[in-house]
This record gives C-alpha cells, sequence and structure tokens, in this order.
C-alpha cells in the first residue's frame, strides 16, 4: 500500500493503551517481549516507525495507530 497511497495507517504495531502480552492472538502464552519489543533489533524498529509517524502522540496512545508517509510522496 505504501507505494500507492499518500499515507498508511498502521495499527497496533506501537501498543496502545489496550496492550496485551499475547504475541499472536492465537497463542495463549503471554510475553511482554512481544509487546514492548524488547528484542532489540524490533525495539529499534519501533523506535524508527515512531519518528516517522506524522499523527500525534495520542493517536498512538489511545488507538495504535501510526501515520506514515506513502511512498507516492517520496522525492528521490
Amino acid at each position: 500500500m505504501m507505494h500507492f497511497c499518500d499515507e498508511v495507517a498502521v495499527y497496533e504495531f506501537l501498543p496502545s493503551k489496550r496492550q496485551t502480552d499475547i504475541c499472536h492472538y492465537y497463542q495463549d502464552t503471554l510475553d511482554k517481549a512481544c509487546t514492548w519489543g524488547t528484542y532489540h533489533p524490533q525495539l529499534y524498529e519501533k523506535n524508527m516507525v515512531k519518528h516517522l509517524n506524522q499523527g500525534t502522540d495520542e493517536d498512538i496512545y489511545n488507538y495504535g495507530k501510526v501515520t506514515l508517509p506513502g511512498l507516492r510522496k517520496a522525492q528521490c
């Protein structure tokens, strides 16, 4: 979608206040590392996405929504 859209909304990659410790919807095991991305490459990915966010911090906290610029707007 990023190639076709001016902006893309991504939900719950950065956890909202509704966070859960379940890594995948089909698992019963709990692991805080899945929510917070304590595995360090994932933590860097989450930090990068937060830096690229064009929405508000409130959108992330309340809805887990990140607004990213689409690649249609990219100027190389």
